[in-house]
């Protein structure tokens, strides 16, 4: 091999054009989640690559993923949500009721009233009906809300979600991305929950060792096409009082520091807590919902530090 001209070594990966403005005119937009507070913290949505959202138990990350994969459904865009923990039919009725809470033209339904079956009516004159039959049903007045607005959920946004429950090890999760993406024409979003639960082809790992090759998997993926974006969930390590008390950082995600190193765009969800009899308790809002922060700790084509106060109502993730 002859030696290298600087003129080689200069243009050799960049796109015809001129140097920077090609960089700055070719790069992607980003895609909007529809989650108000993701996206005024990410400066628009999330960037090519991986977008890592991280939460203790119950903090709200499936619930805001959700909300972003049935608004970016609406959108038209195709989601591919991978769960490794949450059975499909509740990721299916949770993004259905966020969906619902947004779009005027149906009744909104709240995951509570989904899940402990409040304001249900009797199912038997639905057993057996089509799809077909189902939507003319709707127009019917004997349907109840809920049913009528899980239907359109069905016929809109929701041919627009595929669930793809455990199983799949990160790299067949990211060969039926491939597959998907020839079969549409462009890729399917997709959201991974989550990351410290994601099985690898390697045997006999460490927990650190599979987050790594999980997160260097989905990394690879995203950046070997163009408009390829991922939201990975992240659980978070135990945090003492103090590091709580100091705030967000990188360092909270749970196992490899590869979830903060290899994400272009971090966040992390954290519950308002107050001191009760000598312990702290989540702090709720009057109807029920939880009190939080929305904090991007990690940003390569924007600020970090910024945070957002939210309310989280188990299905969607609001700004207060």
């Amino acid at each position: 091999m002859g030696a290298w001209t600087w003129a080689e070594l200069r243009d050799g990966d960049r796109p015809d054009g001129p140097l920077a403005l090609s960089a700055y005119l070719d790069a992607p937009s980003p895609q909007p989640t529809g989650v108000g507070a993701l996206d005024q913290l990410l400066g628009g949505g999330m960037t090519r690559g991986i977008t890592v959202l991280g939460g203790g138990p119950s903090a709200g990350k499936t619930a805001t993923a959700c909300h972003a994969a049935a608004m970016m459904c609406a959108m038209g865009r195709h989601v591919v949500y991978a769960s490794y923990e949450t059975a499909w039919d509740v990721v299916q009725l949770r993004c259905a009721s966020a969906w619902s809470v947004t779009e005027p033209s149906v009744d909104q339904i709240s995951w509570s009233s989904i899940a402990t079956g409040q304001e249900r009516r009797s199912r038997p004159a639905y057993d057996g009906l089509t799809r077909e039959e189902l939507s003319r049903y709707t127009v019917g007045s004997a349907m109840d809300p809920i049913t009528r607005t899980l239907t359109m959920w069905d016929e809109g946004p929701g041919r627009n979600l595929a669930v793809d429950v455990g199983g799949n090890s990160v790299a067949d999760l990211c060969h039926v991305c491939e597959d998907v993406e020839h079969d549409l024409g462009e890729p399917p979003i997709l959201i991974v929950d989550y990351v410290q639960i994601v099985p690898t082809d390697t045997k006999d790992q460490g927990d650190n060792d599979r987050v790594t090759e999980v997160m260097g998997t989905l990394r690879e993926w995203a950046y070997a096409g163009r408009d390829r974006h991922v939201l990975a969930l992240s659980a978070l390590r135990k945090l003492s009082r103090s590091e709580m008390n100091d705030g967000p950082d990188l360092g909270w995600y749970r196992g490899s520091a590869h979830v903060g190193y290899d994400a272009e765009q971090a966040l992390i969800l954290t519950s308002d807590t107050t001191k009760q009899d000598g312990r702290y308790v989540v702090c709720h809002a009057a109807d029920g919902s939880t009190e939080g922060h929305m904090t991007v700790v990690k940003n390569r084509t924007g600020a970090t530090g910024w945070s957002k106060p939210t309310l989280l109502y188990g299905w969607c993730s609001y700004i207060k």
